[in-house]
């Protein structure tokens, strides 16, 4: 099988596209440091060992975005971010909605404490 070589876009850089790109190179600069964060701060809390770091798994493991999931359980796609950060919390009703569309069942334990 031939492998396929990568096609690439030469664009001529005239002074507004210089500026342009200037431009997002600050933005992305000025962003990258919170999303860092945020990227660190949603792996530690999917690694939670509670059921809320169940749930953040089963949303990462999903087929569906996590945005698509947000809007079938019709909660804000911040406050699901900020759940996947761990930053704040769900309402129960908000889990209950989401636990529905991503079709998981709660396995009971027999064992008496």
């Amino acid at each position: 099988m031939e492998k396929r070589k990568a096609k690439r876009a030469h664009l001529k850089r005239s002074p507004i596209n210089k500026r342009q790109m200037e431009k997002w190179r600050g933005q992305i600069a000025e962003e990258l440091p919170d999303l860092i964060r945020r990227d660190k701060l949603a792996d530690d809390a999917m690694k939670e060992k509670t059921f809320s770091g169940r749930l953040r798994r089963a949303i990462n493991d999903f087929p569906l975005s996590p945005m698509k999931i947000a809007e079938r359980a019709e909660i804000a796609w911040a406050g699901l971010d900020d759940f996947l950060t761990g930053e704040n919390t769900l309402p129960s009703d908000a889990i209950d909605r989401l636990v529905k569309v991503l079709k998981l069942k709660l396995k009971l334990s027999t064992s008496k404490a």
